[in-house]
């Protein structure tokens, strides 16, 4: 039917006011938008309209470097010699074709740098025309710089020379990159180019006439590890508001300057000896794999907390090797007369001592074992209980759960290797006090003694509200432990191994079917209860202790270590297998702790019989075993240290965190001693 004039008309009006309508706010979104999608961000870099075509998920480099590292080197190694003649002449560097690295002069910057015992290192970079008038230019900076004459470049085997060269750039804008150990969620954001890998990712950032280099190596050689490490580096350096002492003031307000910037890859190499070495993470990237290297390492690992034992017979509880300094971090108001200690990780200590005596019978072992156990009963503390003694361990005002229980464990371990019943009487008190820890439910409460509750007075009866603020994932684990070696191995009475079995079941059930419902919001992803997963399997022995639900939670929890592990087809670097995650694209995870409680559900799968599960934990302990090689401080990985020979032989904390405690010995020891004896 057709339309009058009128209607025509009216019609052709309401069109065209819907048309000028619609041009009208595409005009303005098109003004609105069209500057933020055009024009360069403040720090002269992409804009995100932009960079969603350049990020593109990271590609695993692990295939890249298994070929890489089998390559030839000694054009490299002609090359640092060159560079050592030069320092010790003023001469010109030697500088021939086909490196295993490229020079671009528009971006490679090469840095050379120097490391010797009892001396800061000193590093100098150029980027000219060509390869060698970079590096001539950096002999003669280095041999202008005013502490050059101290090290003896001319040696070898005293002074150490880091090569490190830039691969790639790919812009950036600082306040995108993102460091997932910062607590980032999400696949997007880990795995994408802003991501910031310490160690693998270095920065170049220029502000008005000044270009600053951070270089992959610096994560590893300055112990960073962290946002705030990094970034508060470059304020430093930078010298972004020095008169402020606040490094999150700097840093934020480095992040308001007009800065361009560039994220960097490098290839670098160490001379070690007479040789030269191709670093991975700064590390030495070929490490040689094998039962008897294993065995060895453990062995030296525990060489080291000898060493380093106190005449009281406790161990060193901590060392900064960069810093050189005993004060723990985490306790910086301490001074070198009051150190920090922990008694959980001095028994831990103990217990690795006669895991190696196991392993090799020499008696040092167990002599050390028993100087550092009289330090363990030096400190307990006597209670009542029902007219019986009772002992607990009690140092800094504190009396934990878990220091009783795992002193307890390492006088039993004593006694089950040398059959030397002196610390006995300990023992069965110590027995005593864990047992009344357990509540009616089977709840064990965390703290005895804490100075934040009660005046400080023993605390019983506690409340609801109590319990979960003391709450511990690891404490009750560590008690059961020692409570089995405890029941197994010592004569007693039968009403009281009666006692013992009622309650510690008690505790057992409480941990698999209560815990995971009254403290759900305490578990995560990747499973930590390594000490809890040792306690089932040593119960487990026992007939009485054959509960389904037990054993369940082992392979449970190790069944998520194996699941939240990088491996060689999932690894996103050369050095991830064998190191977990909490959610896939975190860095590394690099934790012998994890390790022993893997190692028990080994043995456990072994024991009982299921052939495919125990092939499958023994497998990725041998994944585990691997990785925590790259945090062993060998001689050739040791050269930023200021004194070498303090730290080596030990393991450091993570990757790139240089930090050595006892406990990142204890746990990657013991977990190697097992994986050395396993079947």
């Amino acid at each position: 039917m057709g339309m009058n004039k009128k209607s025509r008309k009216s019609d052709t009006k309401s069109w065209l006011r819907t048309a000028l309508t619609i041009a009208c706010i595409a005009v303005i979104a098109i003004l609105l938008f069209y500057p933020f999608s055009r024009k360069k961000t403040a720090d002269g870099q992409k804009t995100r309209a932009e960079e969603k075509i350049a990020y593109t998920d990271i590609k695993p480099d692990v295939d890249y470097y298994e070929a890489y590292f089998k390559k030839d080197f000694s054009k490299e190694k002609k090359l640092l010699d060159s560079i050592r003649r030069a320092l010790v002449t003023g001469g010109e560097v030697d500088v021939e074709e086909g490196y295993n690295f490229e020079f671009d002069p528009e971006m490679t910057l090469p840095r050379v740098s120097l490391y010797q015992e009892g001396n800061r290192f000193i590093g100098r970079g150029s980027i000219r025309d060509s390869l060698k008038s970079s590096l001539d230019r950096i002999i003669i900076g280095l041999r202008e710089h005013e502490r050059f004459d101290g090290f003896d470049v001319a040696d070898p085997s005293k002074t150490r020379i880091l090569f490190e060269i830039v691969q790639s750039e790919h812009p950036v804008r600082i306040n995108d990159l993102v460091f997932s150990y910062d607590g980032h969620k999400g696949k997007n954001n880990k795995l994408k180019t802003n991501r910031f890998e310490p160690g693998i990712t270095g920065l170049k950032c220029s502000y008005k006439d000044r270009t600053h280099y951070y270089m992959p190596t610096d994560a590893a050689t300055l112990s960073h590890l962290s946002h705030n490490h990094v970034l508060g580096y470059l304020t430093r350096k930078m010298k972004v508001a020095p008169g402020e002492k606040s490094r999150s003031k700097r840093i934020k307000a480095l992040k308001k300057l007009n800065l361009t910037c560039q994220s960097l890859t490098s290839k670098a190499f160490i001379t070690f000896e007479d040789g030269i070495i191709p670093l991975y993470r700064a590390h030495p990237a070929v490490i040689l794999f094998s039962k008897d290297r294993i065995r060895q390492t453990m062995l030296n690992s525990v060489d080291w907390l000898i060493e380093n034992m106190n005449d009281d017979g406790s161990f060193l509880y901590y060392y900064d090797p960069i810093a050189d300094t005993i004060v723990d971090h985490a306790h910086s108001d301490r001074t070198v007369d009051n150190l920090y200690n922990n008694m959980l990780r001095h028994s831990g200590g103990t217990i690795t001592l006669l895991r190696a005596y196991e392993l090799t019978k020499k008696q040092k072992y167990l002599d050390a074992a028993k100087r550092s156990l009289d330090f363990l009963v030096n400190n307990t503390r006597k209670r009542d209980i029902n007219g019986k003694t009772a002992y607990y361990e009690f140092y800094n005002d504190k009396a934990k759960l878990g220091g009783t229980g795992v002193g307890l464990a390492s006088i039993m371990r004593y006694y089950m290797v040398s059959g030397d019943d002196a610390y006995n009487e300990y023992a069965t008190g110590m027995v005593r006090h864990l047992l009344s820890r357990i509540e009616d439910d089977g709840e064990m409460i965390g703290y005895y003694i804490h100075p934040s509750f009660r005046g400080g007075s023993p605390i019983m009866n506690p409340t609801e509200q109590e319990k979960k603020i003391l709450f511990s994932f690891y404490y009750p684990g560590e008690a059961l432990l020692g409570l089995a070696l405890y029941e197994r191995e010592m004569k007693i009475d039968p009403d009281f191994r009666k006692e013992i079995q009622t309650l510690c079941k008690r505790a057992l059930d409480f941990l698999v079917d209560i815990r995971p419902q009254r403290y759900a919001d305490q578990f995560t992803a990747l499973p930590s209860d390594g000490w809890l997963m040792q306690a089932v399997e040593e119960w487990s022995k026992n007939p009485q202790f054959q509960r389904q639900a037990y054993v369940d939670f082992v392979y449970k929890d190790a069944d998520a270590m194996v699941d939240h592990m990088y491996n060689h087809k999932n690894s996103l670097y050369f050095d991830y297998p064998g190191t977990f995650f909490y959610n896939y694209g975190d860095h590394a995870y690099t934790d012998g702790a994890r390790a022993e409680g893997l190692v028990a559900a080994y043995y456990l799968a072994d024991r009982t019989g299921r052939t495919e599960l125990a092939r499958k934990y023994r497998d990725a302990c041998v994944e585990v075993a691997g990785s925590l090689l790259y945090t062993y401080n060998s001689p050739e990985s040791a050269f930023a240290f200021i004194h070498p020979e303090k730290a080596i032989k030990s393991f450091r904390f993570k990757f790139t965190r240089q930090w050595v405690r006892v406990d990142s010995v204890q746990h990657t020891a013991c977990f190697y001693a097992r994986l050395f004896m396993a079947p």
